[in-house]
Protein backbone atom coordinates (compact mmCIF):
# COMPACT_ATOMS: atom_id res chain seq x y z
CA UNK A 1 0.00 0.00 0.00
CA UNK A 2 1.84 2.94 -1.47
CA UNK A 3 -0.07 6.68 -0.62
CA UNK A 4 2.91 8.43 -0.06
CA UNK A 5 4.06 12.21 -1.58
CA UNK A 6 0.67 13.03 -1.59
CA UNK A 7 -1.27 15.59 0.63
CA UNK A 8 -3.15 13.53 2.95
CA UNK A 9 -4.13 14.58 6.49
CA UNK A 10 -6.11 13.62 9.17
CA UNK A 11 -5.03 10.52 11.76
CA UNK A 12 -3.58 6.84 10.55
CA UNK A 13 -6.60 4.76 10.37
CA UNK A 14 -6.90 2.21 13.54
CA UNK A 15 -8.46 -0.71 10.85
CA UNK A 16 -5.29 -0.92 8.87
CA UNK A 17 -4.02 -3.40 11.59
CA UNK A 18 -6.86 -5.34 10.06
CA UNK A 19 -4.63 -5.70 6.52
CA UNK A 20 -2.58 -8.85 7.35
CA UNK A 21 -1.39 -9.73 4.60
CA UNK A 22 -0.10 -6.59 4.13
CA UNK A 23 4.18 -6.27 3.70
CA UNK A 24 4.56 -2.52 2.86
CA UNK A 25 3.14 0.44 4.17
CA UNK A 26 4.48 3.71 2.78
CA UNK A 27 2.48 7.02 4.14
CA UNK A 28 5.39 9.34 3.72
CA UNK A 29 5.72 13.04 2.89
CA UNK A 30 1.73 13.99 3.80
CA UNK A 31 0.35 15.68 6.38
CA UNK A 32 -0.59 12.82 8.58
CA UNK A 33 -1.22 13.65 12.62
CA UNK A 34 -2.14 11.77 15.73
CA UNK A 35 -0.71 9.14 17.01
CA UNK A 36 0.77 5.77 15.64
CA UNK A 37 -2.33 3.18 16.33
CA UNK A 38 -0.81 0.38 18.11
CA UNK A 39 -2.73 -2.21 15.60
CA UNK A 40 0.11 -2.14 13.32
CA UNK A 41 1.79 -4.33 15.39
CA UNK A 42 -1.01 -6.77 14.38
CA UNK A 43 0.65 -7.23 10.72
CA UNK A 44 3.27 -9.35 11.67
CA UNK A 45 3.98 -9.76 7.76
CA UNK A 46 5.24 -6.41 6.97
CA UNK A 47 8.45 -6.07 5.90
CA UNK A 48 8.61 -2.20 5.11
CA UNK A 49 7.34 0.83 7.08
CA UNK A 50 7.57 4.34 6.26
CA UNK A 51 5.71 7.06 7.92
CA UNK A 52 8.81 9.69 7.82
CA UNK A 53 7.85 13.29 7.18
CA UNK A 54 4.39 14.06 8.33
CA UNK A 55 2.94 15.65 12.05
CA UNK A 56 2.66 12.53 13.67
CA UNK A 57 3.17 12.82 17.20
CA UNK A 58 3.17 10.41 20.39
CA UNK A 59 4.90 7.37 21.37
CA UNK A 60 6.53 4.77 19.21
CA UNK A 61 3.95 1.82 19.51
CA UNK A 62 5.96 -1.05 21.78
CA UNK A 63 3.93 -3.34 20.16
CA UNK A 64 5.74 -2.85 16.55
CA UNK A 65 7.74 -5.16 18.11
CA UNK A 66 5.94 -8.10 17.21
CA UNK A 67 6.84 -6.82 13.20
CA UNK A 68 9.17 -9.87 13.06
CA UNK A 69 9.63 -9.59 9.42
CA UNK A 70 10.39 -6.03 9.22
CA UNK A 71 13.46 -4.96 7.45
CA UNK A 72 13.06 -0.85 7.13
CA UNK A 73 11.46 1.07 9.76
CA UNK A 74 11.12 4.95 8.79
CA UNK A 75 9.74 7.49 11.25
CA UNK A 76 12.02 10.16 10.32
CA UNK A 77 10.82 14.42 10.27
CA UNK A 78 7.69 13.37 12.58
CA UNK A 79 7.60 15.02 16.17
CA UNK A 80 7.42 11.41 18.06
CA UNK A 81 8.60 11.68 22.04
CA UNK A 82 8.99 9.37 24.71
CA UNK A 83 11.08 6.71 25.06
CA UNK A 84 12.62 4.08 21.86
CA UNK A 85 10.59 0.91 22.92
CA UNK A 86 13.10 -2.25 23.86
CA UNK A 87 10.82 -4.10 21.75
CA UNK A 88 12.22 -3.35 18.79
CA UNK A 89 15.31 -5.13 19.71
CA UNK A 90 13.58 -8.40 18.56
CA UNK A 91 13.18 -7.44 15.17
CA UNK A 92 16.03 -9.24 14.01
CA UNK A 93 15.90 -8.77 10.38
CA UNK A 94 15.98 -5.23 11.09
CA UNK A 95 18.64 -3.57 8.16
CA UNK A 96 17.36 -0.21 8.00
CA UNK A 97 16.07 1.76 11.45
CA UNK A 98 15.52 5.66 11.37
CA UNK A 99 14.27 7.01 14.20
CA UNK A 100 15.96 10.99 13.35
CA UNK A 101 14.51 14.39 14.01
CA UNK A 102 11.95 13.33 16.02
CA UNK A 103 11.53 14.57 20.13
CA UNK A 104 12.78 11.53 21.19
CA UNK A 105 14.11 11.13 25.01
CA UNK A 106 15.63 8.56 27.08
CA UNK A 107 18.46 6.25 26.60
CA UNK A 108 19.64 3.98 23.92
CA UNK A 109 17.99 0.52 24.75
CA UNK A 110 20.53 -2.17 24.80
CA UNK A 111 18.53 -4.19 23.19
CA UNK A 112 19.50 -2.77 19.73
CA UNK A 113 22.33 -5.04 19.78
CA UNK A 114 19.88 -7.92 19.02
CA UNK A 115 19.44 -5.95 15.22
CA UNK A 116 22.52 -8.74 13.65
CA UNK A 117 21.23 -7.47 10.21
CA UNK A 118 21.22 -3.34 11.01
CA UNK A 119 22.99 -1.55 8.39
CA UNK A 120 21.74 1.91 9.03
CA UNK A 121 21.23 3.55 12.75
CA UNK A 122 19.63 6.99 12.17
CA UNK A 123 19.09 8.51 15.87
CA UNK A 124 20.23 12.30 15.06
CA UNK A 125 18.48 15.06 16.19
CA UNK A 126 16.43 13.78 19.47
CA UNK A 127 16.90 14.53 23.07
CA UNK A 128 18.39 10.90 24.19
CA UNK A 129 20.53 10.79 26.83
CA UNK A 130 22.68 8.66 28.72
CA UNK A 131 26.01 6.46 27.27
CA UNK A 132 26.16 5.12 24.27
CA UNK A 133 25.48 1.25 24.83
CA UNK A 134 28.85 -1.42 24.43
CA UNK A 135 25.97 -3.96 23.11
CA UNK A 136 26.14 -1.49 19.85
CA UNK A 137 29.51 -3.37 19.49
CA UNK A 138 28.09 -6.19 18.34
CA UNK A 139 26.53 -4.97 14.77
CA UNK A 140 28.56 -6.15 12.46
CA UNK A 141 26.83 -5.55 9.67
CA UNK A 142 26.30 -1.58 10.80
CA UNK A 143 27.72 0.87 8.09
CA UNK A 144 26.07 3.79 9.13
CA UNK A 145 25.93 5.49 12.86
CA UNK A 146 24.57 8.75 13.70
CA UNK A 147 23.76 9.83 17.27
CA UNK A 148 24.77 13.27 16.79
CA UNK A 149 22.81 16.40 18.06
CA UNK A 150 21.23 14.42 21.85
CA UNK A 151 22.59 14.69 24.77
CA UNK A 152 24.68 11.64 24.95
CA UNK A 153 27.54 11.49 27.59
CA UNK A 154 30.07 9.40 29.18
CA UNK A 155 32.70 7.55 26.73
CA UNK A 156 32.54 6.33 23.00
CA UNK A 157 32.47 2.76 23.74
CA UNK A 158 35.54 1.32 22.36
CA UNK A 159 33.58 -1.89 20.81
CA UNK A 160 32.28 0.49 18.28
CA UNK A 161 36.28 -0.21 16.63
CA UNK A 162 35.29 -3.94 16.30
CA UNK A 163 32.99 -3.73 13.76
CA UNK A 164 34.52 -4.27 10.35
CA UNK A 165 31.87 -2.37 7.82
CA UNK A 166 31.02 1.01 9.74
CA UNK A 167 32.29 3.57 7.14
CA UNK A 168 30.38 6.74 9.51
CA UNK A 169 30.36 7.42 12.71
CA UNK A 170 28.34 10.93 13.20
CA UNK A 171 28.53 11.90 17.12
CA UNK A 172 29.18 15.58 16.74
CA UNK A 173 26.65 17.89 19.15
CA UNK A 174 26.76 16.04 22.29
CA UNK A 175 29.05 18.09 24.35
CA UNK A 176 28.72 15.88 27.48
CA UNK A 177 30.55 12.74 25.80
CA UNK A 178 34.02 12.35 26.77
CA UNK A 179 37.73 10.20 26.34
CA UNK A 180 39.92 9.36 23.64
CA UNK A 181 37.88 9.00 20.57
CA UNK A 182 41.47 7.87 18.38
CA UNK A 183 40.20 4.19 18.69
CA UNK A 184 38.07 5.30 16.01
CA UNK A 185 40.93 6.21 13.47
CA UNK A 186 42.61 3.01 13.84
CA UNK A 187 40.17 1.40 10.90
CA UNK A 188 41.11 3.30 8.03
CA UNK A 189 37.53 2.82 6.63
CA UNK A 190 35.76 5.11 8.96
CA UNK A 191 35.07 8.63 8.46
CA UNK A 192 34.25 10.15 12.01
CA UNK A 193 32.26 13.35 12.37
CA UNK A 194 32.89 14.85 15.91
CA UNK A 195 32.41 18.52 16.08
CA UNK A 196 34.09 20.85 18.68
CA UNK A 197 30.96 20.56 20.94
CA UNK A 198 32.02 17.23 22.15
CA UNK A 199 33.54 18.41 25.70
CA UNK A 200 37.01 16.65 26.82
CA UNK A 201 36.87 14.44 24.01
CA UNK A 202 39.98 13.59 21.25
CA UNK A 203 40.36 12.17 17.94
CA UNK A 204 42.91 13.47 15.14
CA UNK A 205 41.39 11.71 12.80
CA UNK A 206 38.21 13.61 13.17
CA UNK A 207 36.41 15.56 11.01
CA UNK A 208 34.58 19.01 12.56
CA UNK A 209 32.50 20.33 10.29
CA UNK A 210 29.25 18.57 10.51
Amino acid sequence: LALSSNRLNGTIPKKLGNLMQLTWLYLYENSLSGTMPSQLGNLTKMMELDLSSNRLNGTIPSKLGNLIELSVLYLWNNTLSGTIPSELGKLTQMMDLELNNNQLNGTLPRDLGNLMQLATLYLHNNTLTGEIPSEIGKLTQLTNLDLSFNQLNGTVPSELNLLPNLQFIIVSGNNKLSGNLTFLCENGNHSVYANDTIANASCYCCNIDY
